[in-house]
């Protein structure tokens, strides 16, 4: 229940936040609003001020606002608080403002995230050692080797992580200089930044103590007793040096049960488990996590990493998009209603800082979606208006209501697909 509350209260923000752009940019150029309405019908509570009925409706995943002159049927140029009556700037401006109240929301609370805090793995806060080294790998290639070291990167001293990565992703040459220690040795290495754009890397993992962080509810290692801050020491005889050497283990056991040797608090002792089968990633798991750290940064830091997020999250949107328009994009990561309702309720289990950060992506992806050039969208209308434009007059009635009901149905069959795929993500689950 408090999930399907959380969900409502998102998408309602949400919505009246884009609804009150276009809103406030028909008053601003003198365009009557006839209703404005959170939800859509049937309508729950109403009030008339002025010349606007003002209305919450049953059905919390949309609204509108109702402008007078925008429907083909109510139009006239004539009117001079009439929607038809204004420039195509004026118009442009209404259609834009609801998608950029939108931007500016994302830009405003994922700033906010940094700010308060945030959980990112604790192992970015440790010194950069490597863990392993994939065999055949261009890590491998380089002689980068199994616990050395980074100590700098294009000549910029690093002591974790999360500055190694830092330097290695402002990384603005074609060749990357690393300098790491061995026993008591410096070494360098140099390498091309084109493969840090590889799925795989270099194809090292870095040091990460088997500790557990985080346990799934219900899963085997909850079951079995497992708790945070249990150091995973062997699986069954194996030593345990690594978080990347518990998955290979498991895998191993093709399902049958394990034995743990644990070390909680100074004091060691062994715990069986039978790992559960992932049917999404299809491997062995036992419902165990890294362990977390929450971090938190100044003012100016975390203007300047929220608004790096979110040009990075419309990148990907617009790529996303791309690969979607050419038939390249994997359709299982299209989520609709019911992947929203998931990760709300997932992001408000865990931390405040979570579910704002999910809030601003869902406000950037609204924003971006809705300037798709699709009829009934505000793209669609915008795109009528760059017609009208090299045109040179207004869109003959008949044109603009073919168009927009081809476009309706384009976006109905997108709903149906997109609530189909949530479906059967939801059953396969």
């Amino acid at each position: 229940m408090i999930t399907i509350i959380t969900v409502i209260l998102v998408l309602s923000f949400l919505i009246f936040i884009h609804e009150l752009g276009h809103y406030l940019a028909s008053k601003a150029v003198g365009v009557r609003v006839i209703e404005f309405s959170i939800g859509f019908p049937p309508k729950i509570i109403s009030k008339i001020i002025g010349q606007t009925e003002y209305m919450l409706s049953a059905i919390p995943i949309g609204g509108y606002v109702r402008l007078h002159g925008q429907n083909i049927d109510d139009e006239n140029p004539s009117e001079k608080d009439n929607y038809a009556s204004k420039s195509i700037l004026q118009r442009l401006t209404i259609l834009l403002a609801g998608p950029l109240m939108n931007l500016v929301v994302a830009f405003a609370l994922m700033p906010f995230v940094y700010f308060i805090g945030y959980d990112i793995p604790a192992y970015m806060l440790a010194p950069p050692v490597i863990g392993s080294v994939i065999a055949g790998s261009e890590a491998d290639k380089l002689d980068i080797r199994k616990n050395d070291l980074i100590v700098a990167v294009n000549g910029n001293p690093v002591k974790t992580w999360r500055e190694t990565q830092t330097e290695l992703t402002r990384n603005q040459n074609e060749i990357i200089n690393l300098n790491f220690k061995r026993d008591l040795e410096i070494l360098e290495r140099n390498f091309s930044a084109n493969l840090l754009e590889k799925k795989a890397g270099l194809g090292w993992t870095a040091k990460i103590e088997p500790i557990v962080g985080e346990l799934s509810p219900e899963s085997p290692a909850t079951l079995a007793g497992l708790l945070p801050g249990d150091k995973i020491i062997k699986i069954d005889g194996q030593s345990i040096d690594n978080w990347s050497d518990i998955s290979p283990q498991l895998q191993k056991t093709d399902g049958k049960e394990v034995l743990l040797r644990i070390n909680r608090k100074g004091r060691t002792f062994d715990l069986h488990i039978t790992p559960s089968w992932n049917e999404k990633n299809n491997y062995w798991i036992i419902g165990i996590g890294s362990q977390k750290s929450r971090v938190s940064e100044s003012f100016s830091d975390s203007v300047v990493s929220g608004t790096r997020r979110v040009i990075l999250m419309s990148d990907r949107t617009l790529e996303f998009l791309y690969q979607l328009i050419s038939l390249q994009a994997d359709t299982d990561s299209v989520g609709g209603p019911i992947m929203i309702v998931q990760m709300v309720g997932q992001a408000a289990e865990t931390n405040f800082s979570n579910l704002i950060a999910l809030i601003a992506f869902i406000s950037l992806q609204f924003a971006i979606f809705n300037l798709l050039p699709i009829p009934a969208l505000d793209g669609g209308h915008i795109f009528f208006l760059g017609l009208e434009k090299i045109k040179g007059s207004a869109l003959s009635k008949g044109f603009r209501l073919t168009t927009q009901k081809i476009g309706f149905m384009l976006l109905m069959f997108l709903i149906i697909y997109i609530s189909v795929q949530d479906g059967l993500r939801l059953f396969s689950q």
